[in-house]
């Protein structure tokens, strides 16, 4: 088990939720079982027998009673894999994911940047008709996902993030001095 999951760490995979308790979620992953501990549990999910879940593989740990996975819902990585799946442009490097800021359960705030030209960050994440990402979001149970574009100008990005609202001005202060 552990040499066919050690090199998968960081991945995305599909589950059956095996037996759920307070402490944690067991989850079947093809033939190893995985744990899914309380703190990587996003808290507004609740887990039954049988479910199907898609998880992210946190760690492959070697362990003296024999190898143990451990894997997530609540990683903001979860995000970032989910849309590479659903985008092919970030997939195949034309829009790049720079940040992901994640209340699991609640919302989630992703950064795109085009590394193309000619390519919509925001509009190929949020696909036709927002396909994409209902995608994701029914993935999540509904969590709320905003996509907005990524910018190198701290004052752009800022008022980008606080999008749809309108930003009348953006001061930044400087505490280094």
């Amino acid at each position: 088990v552990y040499e066919e999951y050690a090199d998968r760490q960081g991945e995305v995979m599909n589950g059956i939720v095996q037996r759920a308790d307070s402490r944690a979620v067991i989850v079947e992953l093809n033939k190893a079982e995985a744990v899914m501990p309380a703190r990587e549990q996003v808290p507004t999910e609740r887990y039954r027998p049988g479910q199907r879940i898609k998880v992210y593989l946190l760690e492959v740990n070697k362990d003296p009673k024999g190898p143990q996975l451990i894997v997530s819902r609540s990683h903001p990585n979860l995000i970032k894999r989910l849309f590479e799946i659903e985008a092919p442009e970030i997939y195949s490097g034309a829009v790049e994911i720079m940040e992901v800021a994640r209340e699991p359960g609640l919302r989630s705030k992703v950064a795109v940047a085009a590394r193309q030209e000619k390519v919509d960050p925001v509009g190929s994440c949020v696909g036709v008709r927002g396909v994409r990402i209902q995608n994701i979001v029914n993935e999540l149970y509904g969590e709320k996902i905003d996509v907005i574009e990524w910018s190198p100008d701290t004052a752009t990005f800022i008022s980008n993030a606080l999008s749809p609202a309108k930003v009348q001005r953006v001061s930044i202060v400087d505490d280094h001095e």
